[in-house]
């Protein structure tokens, strides 16, 4: 082998070892607390994935927990956006959407309301001063 085929093939082996890894679940129950509470083991990403999301939809009760490809968006589509949740409203579908950088961050889909409660309160105190 070549001096550049074999540093070729190292680089794609540590690059494997240091894949993102995020919670998978494809579908679980928002009225199951087991599924709420149960962690799930990290698993490697495929590559090209840089963020993890977890997605809940609140009108069938179900969340999924996903790698993505590429970077976090935002509501309005802006992409390589900071880590966010953001809820939509679709034909009386509705989601809520968060996205994050890091091993693991995708957990409780039950922290979500949280935070998109907060962040609704900070962003009325904010449009009302």
């Amino acid at each position: 082998m070549l001096p550049i085929q074999k540093i070729l093939v190292l680089l794609t082996i540590i690059g494997v070892a240091h894949a993102l890894k995020c919670h998978l679940i494809s579908y679980g129950s928002l009225t199951d607390p087991n599924a709420i509470t149960t962690s799930t083991s990290l698993q490697e990403c495929p590559i090209g994935a840089n963020s993890c999301v977890k997605t809940i939809d609140y009108s069938r009760n179900v969340f999924s927990k996903q790698c993505q490809i590429g970077n976090c968006t935002t509501a309005t589509g802006a992409v390589q956006a900071p880590a966010n949740c953001f809820n939509t409203t679709s034909n009386g579908v509705v989601m809520a959407t968060c996205c994050c950088y890091g091993d693991g961050c995708n957990t409780s889909p039950s922290q979500v309301p949280i935070f998109s409660s907060i962040m609704v309160l900070v962003t009325s105190a904010f449009l009302l001063s």
